[in-house]
């Protein structure tokens, strides 16, 4: 009876001990969390494991998890392509146009906060601080640079008068700085530089597991052979048409005063099928 008592014990802590650490984002931190990022094209899927930096980019690797473990990003697209680079994180892809997700009415229970209005930390942007160099963040070892297949977070521009006030990881204490620098929402995109370089305007926060590098190539070759099957070869232009969008007429910072951006939108979605926490 003893040891069925003793087992029964054991098991209730380790269920427990199980329970906490998939209760929060925070109570089973470890320095490189990890995540797998699945996209489909034309009717084939494509598995991304990454190994993200919460040990150089704290605040930027919580948001990010934030967003993930809420699925915020399952069904998005990719909304601009480029050959260097895969932009993502903000809208949906229907009836052959975009459509954008509210990231403000939707994150404001769950996102962790790094920015606010005021220095008594009594409103909140729900925006993120700007981990890179450009914004006066540094890291004693190094930042880390564009590799093939990297994460980074983006930002449009948003100018506005007065400054913010950011949470620094460095010391804990608040500091003013520009909005423009701390309005990372959701965006981000996938590097597809094949020389790793700095980066000193955005915050590269992942990097592509050794394993995934030749699905993230595969992929290219997917959408070339698309392209040229399609369209003919050296029609790569004709993969995207220039759409133009409103943004940031959500953002409350900005008084309502969005702007115009044209991005080239893949003809054949690019879309996330779902981005999952593996590690915490």
């Amino acid at each position: 009876m003893f040891k069925n008592l003793k087992r029964f014990v054991s098991m209730v802590l380790a269920i427990t001990g199980v329970c906490a650490c998939t209760a929060t984002l925070t109570a089973c931190e470890t320095p490189h969390p990890e995540v797998r990022l699945t996209l489909s094209f034309n009717d084939e899927t494509y598995t991304l494991d990454y190994v993200l930096y919460r040990n150089i980019t704290p605040a930027t690797v919580n948001h990010f998890l934030a967003l993930a473990e809420n699925k915020y990003y399952d069904g998005l697209c990719v909304h601009d392509y480029t050959t260097g680079a895969l932009y993502t994180g903000a809208y949906s892809y229907e009836s052959e146009k975009l459509v954008y997700k509210n990231y403000f009415d939707t994150v404001a229970s769950y996102i962790p906060q790094t920015v606010w209005s005021d220095s008594e930390k009594t409103k909140p942007t729900y925006t993120l601080y700007g981990e890179f160099e450009s914004n006066n963040f540094s890291v004693e070892n190094g930042d880390l640079s564009e590799s093939f297949g990297a994460l980074v977070m983006y930002y449009s521009d948003k100018k506005t008068e007065g400054e913010v006030y950011v949470q620094r990881n460095q010391d804990g204490k608040l500091a003013p700085r520009s909005y423009e620098e701390n309005s990372a929402t959701s965006q981000f995109f996938i590097s597809l530089n094949e020389s790793a370089s700095s980066n000193n305007d955005y915050c590269v926060f992942a990097t592509l597991k050794e394993g995934s590098v030749s699905v993230l190539k595969s992929l290219q070759t997917a959408i070339a052979d698309y392209v040229s099957n399609t369209y003919g070869e050296d029609e790569a232009d004709e993969f995207v048409t220039e759409t133009e969008m409103e943004i940031d007429v959500d953002d409350e910072m900005l008084g309502g005063n969005g702007s115009t951006v044209f991005y080239d939108v893949p003809n054949e979605p690019i879309v996330i099928t779902s981005v999952k926490v593996k590690k915490y």
